[in-house]
């Protein structure tokens, strides 16, 4: 029951405290809906790789002749098949999903033993080096899942890159897990196991478990109704596409260096040319596009493999006279649909989209040997199954951007893809912003790597990384980020052990500050320049 005192309390508040009171009571109610009520496994009967909501609503919806989605990761170095097929077993057992075969008369994926690794050496007789791997990327991009629904090929050729290829039937593995699966096989090559961040007690069955439960919650449901799009819930179902062309666009070091605006990362950078460029063709459309957002997965399983259909709707009415920012718009919309991310979700994959999805993706392979190992490139060279026209993809490395394109050339032609590249390059060639003097301070651009990791507006002085949300897999990206934004190898243990903007921002300043051309508070530029070392 309630008191008199507390009612006298409320009462007194005024109607914006109201307000704000109402929206924690709401919020608290929210998160208590996406806890599970029954953590019981599910029964392995009739499902025995235990599919989620998501990719049972697929299942249907695709052909029998669908191809795979195809991850390549290009390098310098001597990778030894044995050694691959060892970490490949590894994560097997982390994993047990890698090892599913296809049953596509059940629609459903049956358990299976570890994948093994191929390895195809081209001939040095090939005039062109090009025409065989092409051959090969074919091949694994149809290739049938009569045995693994994962394949891994290494190709090397004397004198060329080495490459990893990974292909995956698109409804095991979404391109972010493909990505990483990829990304955790190198680094393993350089880092103990037990140093990489792997599931810790979670499972596919515990996920699907969950997410269905979630489902189920009428007052998720009810939540949802209220916030989809209008058009998305009026819209008639798009259909799957399972071929599609691609259009392949690479931003090298010296397009970035020429380009890319002082203070700014090159997320934010291409994110807000790419919704620029989409609004001038879409504006006619209530979502303007689909962006790409796998932090919507519940924290208990973000370290988790699998197929996560995790996008957030941009609507092109939000943002019309207004400058688009990207970090706090995505921010915004994070936090706006992060209860009702299976809602969303399902909603998308039983209808599909008539408005592109846009991935972005980082890769970077820490502590490797430059001697040893020299990663070139990631690219997404198949999508597998795409629920809308077209898709972009976007890769970030530290000195370079690989921008792919997947169209469904039944309903778009190269030329409208070949316009909209043109238009891009052209948003990202203008350069009125790139002067070095208007750089933001260090930590206004540590604030700004932390507020597009972290999905929050604003970040209170003193506060910790932890206390934000943060978590590994963040703490990860933002050495990343870090690295490919501020040009600084800080060691991930000092992220760890200085999680406040303050802290870390005194630690740079005072190992790389002047290197860096930031002058420490206090000191004048009479001061004796003396580079810094960690």
């Amino acid at each position: 029951m309630t008191s008199n005192s507390a009612l006298s309390q409320f009462a007194d508040l005024s109607p914006e405290k109201r307000q704000l009171l109402f929206e924690k009571i709401r919020q608290k109610k929210l998160n208590s809906a996406r806890r599970p009520v029954n953590q019981e496994p599910l029964s392995a009967e009739g499902n025995p790789v235990h599919l989620s909501p998501h990719q049972a609503t697929l299942f249907p919806r695709t052909a029998d002749t669908v191809s795979n989605r195809l991850v390549e990761l290009s390098f310098k170095g001597v990778l030894q098949l044995e050694r691959l097929q060892q970490k490949l077993q590894q994560l097997h057992a982390i994993y047990p999903t890698l090892g599913a075969k296809l049953d596509s008369t059940r629609q459903q994926f049956q358990v299976g033993e570890c994948p093994s690794a191929e390895l195809i050496q081209l001939s040095l007789d090939a005039p062109d080096s090009d025409s065989p791997l092409s051959g090969v990327r074919s091949e694994l991009q149809h290739r049938q899942h009569g045995h693994n629904a994962l394949h891994l090929t290494l190709v090397q050729q004397d004198n060329q890159p080495s490459r990893l290829l990974l292909a995956a039937h698109p409804l095991l593995l979404d391109s972010y897990s493909l990505l990483r699966l990829g990304n955790q096989l190198l680094a393993m090559l350089f880092t103990p196991v037990a140093n990489i961040e792997l599931p810790d007690q979670c499972s596919q069955a515990s996920f699907a478990n969950w997410s269905q439960q979630v489902l189920d919650k009428k007052f998720l449901a009810n939540e949802w109704s209220r916030l989809a799009p209008k058009s998305m819930l009026e819209q008639p179902e798009i259909a799957t596409s399972s071929t599609s062309a691609t259009h392949t666009e690479q931003l090298n070091s010296e397009f970035l260096l020429a380009h890319l605006p002082a203070g700014i990362s090159a997320k934010q950078w291409l994110c807000e040319a790419i919704n620029q460029c989409l609004y001038s063709w879409l504006s006619h459309q209530d979502i303007t596009y689909w962006f790409s957002d796998p932090s919507l997965k519940d924290s208990e399983f973000e370290n988790l493999l699998g197929y996560f259909p995790y996008y957030v709707p941009v609507q092109s009415q939000k943002v019309e006279g207004q400058r688009f920012n990207a970090a706090s718009h995505f921010a915004n919309l994070h936090t706006r649909f992060s209860p009702v991310s299976e809602q969303l979700a399902q909603s998308l994959c039983q209808k599909g989209s008539p408005v592109p999805l846009v991935h972005y993706h980082w890769f970077d392979v820490d502590n490797a040997d430059a001697n040893e190992f020299e990663l070139i490139s990631a690219e997404h060279i198949s999508s597998g199954l795409m629920l809308a026209p077209f898709e972009v993809h976007i890769i970030e490395q530290v000195d370079n951007i690989n921008l792919s394109i997947h169209f469904d050339s039944d309903r778009m032609g190269s030329d409208q893809i070949q316009f909209l590249v043109r238009d891009l390059l052209a948003l990202l060639k203008q350069d009125t912003h790139n002067d070095p003097a208007n750089r933001p301070s260090l930590a206004d651009q540590l604030r700004a790597i932390w507020k597009d990791l972290l999905q929050v507006p604003d970040i209170a002085p003193g506060k910790s990384f932890f206390e934000l949300g943060g978590h590994s897999l963040q703490v990860t990206e933002m050495k990343f980020r870090i690295k490919q934004q501020l040009k600084l190898d800080i060691p991930i243990s000092v992220l760890y052990e200085l999680p406040t903007i303050e802290k870390l921002s005194s630690f740079i300043l005072a190992t790389h500050g002047n290197s860096l051309g930031w002058v420490p508070e206090g000191q004048t530029e009479e001061v004796e320049e003396e580079e810094g070392t960690l």
